[in-house]
């Protein structure tokens, strides 16, 4: 068994003591221009590297400016509870999941001609990377869990809508860092427009072809009824012609009208009321040939938008040239028909909700932020290496000593 004689500078005492720190101290002493010159070393190389790959973080709140898709009021006289502001979490979760994805960005990247940027690469790397996008573009609710608890009554699920986007990037030049959660921004609430318009559009023009084709049935329906109500109208004007007496007869006094007692009544009656059921029909028919003719102008705009959106990878870019289609489909129509210029008001009076909504009012209401410092400090990273820097050079020292020990030491 070796003796603890062998090993001089670590010497233990009789009396079988833990080692002597003062032998340790005094070989890291003899080694003292190695520690210095070694923390030195380190210290240099890991406060330069700080600053070398060192990253600045920005931050931003991006508001949504109103309920989202937008709602569309039909009657000005509802005074039903107005919709919460923001996006239900059903239909945020559906935006997410598309605006989440590499694929999604790259069509954003192209569409506004931005591959070149240096900028997006890093950007790049977190749209395809096993975390994604996940912890950089964040939801934010009015309330939290902890809300919740102070609350006397939890809140409904209407009313805890995604209200908001908190975004933050790291990049390794402030101005950069500010530039790209702007883009981030940009980028969401773009794809957000892209999403409801590539639904609304699509389903909007479904619908307009579907109404029209129903009101033609319903003009042929009420045709038909009206050349029923001439024939009967005819037939009675001939019995009434016959019967001239008839009409200074007095008149049965029937209540109830069925089908039984209706015959009571007089061929003049009868006559007036067919007479004004033509007349309602009548009507009916110029009613809903107005609505066919405003549907036709409806699917012509949104036949043209339909394309748009099938040839387009952009929501701003969208919702800017919807107000280009309305303008062509429209040049050619005499707006001073009272018919026409409904329609023309209404796609306009949708258009601007959706810009004001979309694009103006959903907008970062702080930041995104400059950065002035570096996420990881300069203190903090000279600490570190002052104590990586010791550690490292009082362990060479130590292990160089045991060596020199070892090579000193006669073969047995």
């Amino acid at each position: 068994m070796k003796k603890l004689d062998d090993m001089p500078e670590l010497k233990r005492n009789s009396s079988d003591e833990p080692i002597v720190w003062r032998e340790v101290f005094s070989i890291l002493w003899d080694g003292r221009k190695t520690l210095v010159g070694g923390t030195a070393l380190i210290m240099i190389l890991g406060v330069s590297s700080t600053m070398y790959f060192s990253k600045y973080r920005s931050d931003g709140f991006l508001q949504f400016g109103g309920p989202i898709p937008l709602i569309v009021k039909t009657d000005v006289d509802n005074k039903s509870k107005e919709p919460a502001n923001g996006i239900s979490l059903a239909d945020y979760k559906r935006y997410a999941a598309a605006y989440t994805t590499g694929s999604r960005f790259n069509d954003f990247v192209v569409q506004n001609k931005l591959q070149g940027d240096p900028a997006l690469s890093e950007l790049r790397k977190a749209f395809f990377s096993r975390d994604g996008i996940g912890k950089i573009i964040e939801p934010v609710y009015p309330f939290t869990k902890i809300d919740a608890k102070e609350l006397m009554e939890p809140p409904k699920d209407s009313d805890n809508n995604v209200i908001g986007l908190r975004i933050n990037f790291e990049a390794r030049n402030p101005a950069d860092a500010q530039a790209m959660v702007a883009f981030l921004g940009r980028y969401a609430m773009d794809s957000i427009v892209y999403l409801i318009y590539s639904d609304a559009l699509r389903f909007k023009h479904a619908e307009i072809t579907t109404r029209i084709t129903r009101l033609d049935n319903q003009i042929i329906d009420l045709k038909d009824k009206l050349e029923s109500y001439q024939r009967k109208g005819g037939a009675l004007k001939q019995i009434v012609s016959h019967y001239p007496d008839a009409i200074n007869q007095g008149n049965r006094q029937v209540v109830t009208i069925t089908e039984e007692n209706s015959r009571y009544l007089s061929p003049v009656t009868h006559l007036m009321s067919t007479e004004l059921e033509a007349l309602s029909a009548n009507e009916l028919i110029i009613k809903f040939q107005r609505e066919k003719k405003q549907n036709l102008l409806m699917r012509e705009y949104y036949d043209k938008a339909k394309v748009l959106i099938d040839n387009n990878k952009s929501g701003e870019a969208v919702l800017r040239a919807l107000e280009e289609i309305k303008e062509g489909v429209f040049k050619s129509k005499d707006l001073n028909d009272e018919l026409v210029k409904e329609v023309y008001n209404q796609i306009t009076i949708d258009n601007q909700s959706a810009m004001n909504v979309y694009l103006e009012k959903s907008r970062f209401i702080a930041g995104p932020s400059l950065p002035e410092h570096p996420s990881t400090r300069l203190s903090t990273a000279l600490m570190m290496s002052f104590l990586g820097g010791v550690l490292l050079s009082g362990l060479l020292v130590l292990a160089r000593q045991w060596v020199t020990t070892k090579s000193k030491k006669p073969a047995k």
